[in-house]
């Protein structure tokens, strides 16, 4: 082993300014990112300024988190202020605008498609697909809401005065409420996709059941204890979510929350066991398991990650495998941010605390010390 002066394309000034192909960076302030599009990912271009207050990439920025504006090639765009204004153009709806909670119409937001209202909670209206487009009439449902969530009604005949009474119809059931959630009640269609035709009611908090041609249940002061049986497997929860045991033909699960969980993965075609994973202390502690049930993967978290293409002793120490053929590790000294792979942390923050850095191949390994004021490169041969 020699080392020998190391002669880069690259420029760093300390933590503060770093640059190298497609990266720039004057730490906190401002950096700029762009990575080439390949097969897999596009192409991506960045922009922080004082992360997180502002970032952008090529079709998009925000601002704090509640300033955000995108748009894209087929001339959509839109304009947020979460949550007091909303506006921008869609290609089939054309423009749309929102002053909350005064009046406003939006073509998408959550699961609500042309959501309009007027004084909300006053009134509102929304369209929603249908359960099927083989329902007669197939295409959209509009939704209505008075004084929510009091009253409401839609066009294929469900209506509620919540928490009164009520009724919904969807593509295979109708279901009921009478002083919403002490009883609710259903019935149910036989279809394909489902557990089939049947019925299930509830008298919470003491009693539910469901009968159905592919699914039988029962509930004890719901959900804290029940047992369902289906084709493919069982669960039982007594209570939950303390103690849960489920066994079906993909999976078998057991959950003592919040000491310990295992989850072994099955595979489809023949049921035998592809890989698992074993928690302790909800998810402090994971074992992640290949075939054979030998352990691919540790992690304990904040401090401790193992296996894999990761190794990580936090907030010491880090270093991690890539290239085509697995045979570049970088390794990083101090490690302070307590999750793993976030870009713009690594591009901003993460250079004030990383004293040491290496990058090592099959012919050589690059240092960098003290914010690139100190570098060498050190040869296999």
């Amino acid at each position: 082993m020699f080392a020998e002066t190391l002669l880069l394309a690259s420029l760093q000034i300390g933590p503060f300014w770093q640059q190298w192909e497609g990266h720039k960076a004057l730490c906190p302030l401002w950096s700029h990112e762009t990575v080439e599009a390949s097969d897999t990912k596009a192409e991506v271009d960045t922009t922080d300024v004082l992360w997180p207050v502002f970032t952008s990439h090529r079709d998009w920025w925000r601002f704090c988190f509640f300033t955000h504006y995108q748009e894209q090639n087929d001339g959509y765009w839109q304009f947020d202020v979460i949550p007091i204004w909303f506006n921008g153009r869609d290609p089939e709806s054309g423009s749309y605008w929102g002053f909350f909670p005064l009046w406003g119409r939006h073509p998408h937001i959550f699961t609500l498609y042309d959501w309009r209202f007027c004084l909300w909670p006053v009134w509102m209206q929304y369209k929603t697909p249908r359960p099927s487009l083989r329902d007669e009439g197939g295409g959209w449902m509009t939704s209505n809401v008075v004084l929510f969530p009091l009253f409401h009604w839609r066009d294929d005949g469900s209506w509620g005065v919540w928490p009164l009474c009520g009724t919904g119809h969807q593509r295979e059931s109708d279901h009921h409420y009478a002083l919403w959630p002490i009883v609710t009640w259903a019935s149910y269609r036989a279809d394909r996709d489902t557990g089939g035709a049947g019925y299930s009611w509830m008298f919470w908090p003491l009693w539910a059941s469901i009968e159905r041609e592919r699914e039988s249940q029962w509930m004890f002061i719901p959900p804290l204890f029940g047992y369902a049986k289906t084709p493919y497997g069982s669960r039982l929860r007594a209570p939950w979510p303390l103690f849960e045991l489920e066994r079906t033909s993909a999976k078998r699960r057991i959950s003592i929350f919040p000491l310990y969980e295992d989850v072994q993965l099955k595979r489809y075609s023949d049921g035998v066991s592809e890989t698992g994973i074993t928690r302790f202390g909800w998810r402090l502690v994971e074992l992640y398991r290949g075939e054979n049930g030998r352990i691919e993967e540790t992690r304990v978290f904040p401090f401790w990650t193992k296996g894999g293409t990761i190794f990580r002793v936090w907030p010491f120490w880090s270093s991690e495998t890539t290239g085509e053929k697995g045979d570049v590790v970088h390794t990083r000294v101090l490690e302070l941010f307590p999750i793993r792979w976030v870009d713009a942390v690594d591009r901003n923050w993460a250079p004030y605390w990383t004293f040491y850095e290496s990058v090592s191949t099959p012919d050589h390994t690059d240092h960098s010390l003290f914010w690139g004021i100190i570098k060498w490169r050190t040869s296999a041969n």
